[in-house]
């Protein structure tokens, strides 16, 4: 390859190039082709051989393409390098040609650059040896190199008479039909052919492998489409009594008479034509099974018996497939509830989330609600429905998600949502995506408190459930080396949340709590399970003046005493576990005693666990908050947020500022006390959570039961070695239980829940006696709650029902009079009122004493 250089012709021996452009490579640490051209001025084409030259000489690598190649030798080796290449110089990358030699003279005439004229046929083979490569030219695109290797000749091209465009034979190739690139050659083939082996190989074995669980699956989808048409049969025979419940719905509810006795037609309607369209099913299936099995077991002759199996399999796998198949069926249909919504297509005003009654409905809800508050929405996809409401992602055009998270509190009112209801999550991976969930109903509805365990079944190495997402999964807290902190305003449920990790941990058999709280009770209410505690400040001093020298002791002799780079905690040397609450009225030495344990703390297994009211600096400090590996915000301040969860966090949907903290004379079912945000410990995503509730007198007694099993006690070497007194145990008989009398009982929010709307059953299908006491029938309640609240009751029975009033504390009497019906299985008013109240007035001194 020819190459001109305008340099002047050197004076003497000049130096290899391939030596210089190795000394500028190396030197600069950048293995630029643009560089070569510039600092040696030479052409773009010359720069690539030089560069593939050091290629070859294993100083630099390979291409890839745009970016500088990597440099293979480092610039302390550079003197023995250069030292090589002038001891045996390497072979020049490409002939170089001054352009003295191309300059015009009487003396040396130079030869012309022809002219090639490639519309011409057979111009290409005629003229291959003078081609010129003017594309070589042009694809010189450095902003810098402004030299004109050749020009053409403008009056030469002027003179070129121009002709029309006509494709040449590649541009014609590509119009014709491409054959298959599969069928192109027989290697492409072959391997084709071993694709589809290897992919029908995998399918077969997916398959094989999967099998029980797709095959359990439909089974289950069988059983419940027939258990739901038996249900429905029976539902349909019981409903004779469907004239009486909307007459004295007539009677209860005039205002909404009519809208009540159209709605209860037409769902009886429905109900008995999917009754009996159901129960034809079942009856058939039924008669057909026990034609087909009677037939085989009493015709077949005994020789033919254990062939017997083959046709029956196939009588049960046709019933488990029309059950499958209709329960697919069944679920893909919506069934409408009144009047069906049907959206204006020139409408484009938002409506309420709670009208949409289909995903493409929610869909259209979200879109308006987003255009009217001028976010550019460029798709709303993947919509889910939820117990607790709508999870839906949004695409913007342009924009950020910022943008939605702004303007969430105005989109709630046409969304028809309650206060900070409206949750936002950007995503991290795609910018344009972000997770809207519009929050209709308590997502933590029915969750029960901790689930007690058996004492000292635990163990600290493995993660310890405290909390439950608003999606039902569970939070394991890693409390193994990894400090805790817990943030939360008066009110949000702090110690609720402390208490649970705390009960948690006690119930570990290779784990030793102690408790430090300056201003308040503490773990009190887990009475003996905490092996030693601190309120003065002298005390907590010399607790944690303690424990920092357990934790130096232990990550002095980790290896020494066989335990590996980190302490393996056991029965006989278990980890300790710090429990530090409202860390701001701590001294400042104890402050820097805390800092202290954070630093040898995760290698010898002592685990700190801070509660503070506030995330700020002045309160808990930066150290902390960059310390610790799990960080839970309750409801907080929104200062708070960007010290604790980092800047920017608001901003991707971490707001534990618009939860609400219990208020004084409050409804605790209306606040977000014990919900909160968790970062680490496996939570990366802005959803809320919800600590397990654990009673006072209940905790108390878990403590008891874990001290009468016996309390995990520090190794004599650890404390030996550290200089520290074991702490004495407490005795079940020291520690007090808490002040909790036996009818302070609150109910659980599904069972006022049940409660509430037995009063509304009791109002709307009951009947008034002469004394003026509201009663109801129990059969007659469960139609009534089945028709009225159909997610929630719908497939109740009488005998759940009963169950589940007696265990809400209600009494069931089995001889209660309505009207002029006779005694049968009922309740009454005057006493479903008497349980709420006293559940009420429980839940009031719950929250007292959470608040304070």
């Amino acid at each position: 390859m020819t190459e001109i250089d305008e340099r002047p012709a050197a004076i003497g021996q000049p130096r290899n190039k391939v030596t210089e452009a190795a000394e500028l490579v190396v030197s600069t640490q950048f293995g630029s082709t643009s560089m070569l051209q510039r600092k040696m001025r030479v052409g773009f084409a010359e720069a690539c051989g030089l560069m593939d030259r050091l290629e070859e000489l294993n100083i630099v690598g390979p291409a890839d393409g745009s970016k500088a190649r990597e440099v293979l030798v480092k610039t302390w080796d550079l003197p023995d390098l250069i030292q090589r290449l002038e001891a045996d110089p390497p072979a020049p990358a490409a002939e170089v040609i001054t352009l003295a030699a191309y300059r015009v003279t009487p003396e040396n005439p130079a030869a012309e650059i022809p002219y090639v004229d490639f519309t011409k046929p057979g111009a290409e083979e005629a003229d291959a040896e003078v081609v010129y490569d003017q594309e070589a030219d042009e694809l010189l695109d450095d902003e810098d190199d402004d030299e004109v290797l050749v020009d053409d000749d403008d009056d030469a091209a002027a003179a070129r008479p121009e002709k029309e465009w006509e494709p040449n034979f590649r541009e014609r190739l590509r119009e014709l039909p491409q054959i298959p690139a599969t069928f192109r050659s027989k290697a492409a083939f072959v391997q084709s052919v071993r694709d589809l082996a290897n992919d029908t190989k995998h399918g077969v074995f997916h398959a094989v492998t999967h099998s029980p669980k797709y095959a359990g699956r439909e089974v289950k989808r069988a059983a419940k489409f027939y258990a739901r048409g038996v249900g429905h049969t029976a539902q349909w025979i019981y409903s004779r009594e469907h004239k009486l419940l909307v007459g004295q719905a007539w009677a209860a509810k005039q205002r909404n008479a009519a809208l009540i006795m159209s709605t209860t037609k037409a769902m009886y309607k429905e109900r008995a034509r999917r009754t009996l369209k159901a129960g034809g099913l079942v009856l058939a299936a039924a008669v057909v099974t026990a034609i087909e099995f009677g037939a085989i077991w009493v015709l077949s002759p005994e020789w033919m018996l254990p062939y017997g199996w083959g046709p029956a399999m196939a009588v049960v796998t046709t019933l488990v497939g029309i059950g499958a198949v209709a329960e697919r069926v069944r679920a893909r249909v919506t069934p409408v509830e009144g009047e069906e919504y049907t959206a204006d297509v020139s409408d484009d005003d938002p409506f309420p989330i709670a009208d949409a009654r289909s995903r493409a409905e929610a869909v259209d809800c979200i879109r308006r609600t987003l255009a009217a508050n001028g976010i550019a929405v460029g798709a709303v996809v993947r919509p889910h429905r939820h117990k607790w409401g709508w999870e839906i992602t949004v695409r913007q055009k342009s924009g950020t998600p910022a943008e939605i998270v702004s303007k969430a509190g105005a989109m709630e009112t046409p969304l028809g949502l309650g206060v900070d209801r409206l949750l936002v999550q950007p995503h991290k991976e795609v910018r344009s995506d972000s997770t809207l969930r519009l929050v209709m109903k308590n997502p933590f509805a029915g969750m029960g408190e901790l689930e007690k365990v058996k004492p000292g079944s635990l163990t600290i190495t493995e993660p310890l459930l405290i909390a439950r997402r608003m999606d039902a999964e569970p939070f394991l807290l890693p409390a193994l080396g990894s400090h805790v902190l817990v943030v939360g305003g008066p009110g949000s449920g702090k110690s609720m949340l402390l208490r649970a990790i705390g009960s948690r941990i006690s119930d570990c058999y290779d784990a030793q709590l102690w408790d430090v709280d300056p201003v308040g009770p503490g773990l009190d209410a887990l009475g003996p399970a905490v092996a030693r505690k601190a309120r003065s400040e002298k005390a907590i001093e010399d607790l944690l003046e303690d424990a920092l020298k357990i934790a130096k002791t232990r990550a002095t002799n980790v290896l020494a005493w066989g335990h590996g780079d980190n302490w393996r905690p056991s029965a006989k040397e278990p980890a300790l576990i710090l429990m530090l609450d409202e860390y701001k009225s701590l001294s400042a030495y104890a402050k820097e005693l805390v800092i202290e344990i954070f630093g040898v703390g995760r290698k010898s297994r002592v685990t700190v666990i801070i509660g503070s009211l506030y995330g700020t600096a002045d309160a808990i400090g930066e150290a902390v908050a960059t310390a610790v590996a799990v960080r839970i915000m309750l409801p907080s301040r929104h200062k708070d947020i960007e010290l604790v969860f980092g800047a920017g966090a608001g901003a991707q949907g971490w707001r534990p500022d618009r939860l609400h903290p219990l208020v004084e004379g409050e409804d605790p079912n209306k606040s977000d006390v014990g919900c909160c945000y968790i970062m680490g410990g496996g939570s990366r995503e802005p959803l809320i959570y919800r600590s397990y509730p654990l009673d006072p007198k209940k905790a108390y007694a878990r403590g008891v039961a874990r001290a009468e099993v016996g309390l995990p006690q520090l190794d004599r070497r650890t404390l030996a070695a550290a200089g520290v007194k074991a702490p004495e145990l407490p005795k079940v008989a020291d520690a007090a239980a808490p002040e909790v009398e036996e009818k302070d009982k609150a109910l659980a929010d599904p069972q006022l829940d049940l409660l509430m709307d037995t009063l509304d059953g009791i109002d709307a299908v009951g009947a008034v006696n002469k004394q003026g006491q509201g009663r109801v029938h129990l059969d007659t309640l469960a139609t009534w709650m089945a028709a009225e609240y159909p997610d929630t009751y719908g497939d109740w029975d009488l005998a759940r029902l009963s169950k589940e009033l007696k265990a809400a504390g209600a009494k069931v009497s089995g001889a209660v009079r309505v009207g002029d019906q006779g005694p049968r299985t009922g309740v009454k008013g005057e006493e479903i009122a008497e349980v709420i109240k006293e559940a009420q007035d429980a839940a009031d001194a719950v929250s007292e004493g959470e608040s304070s």
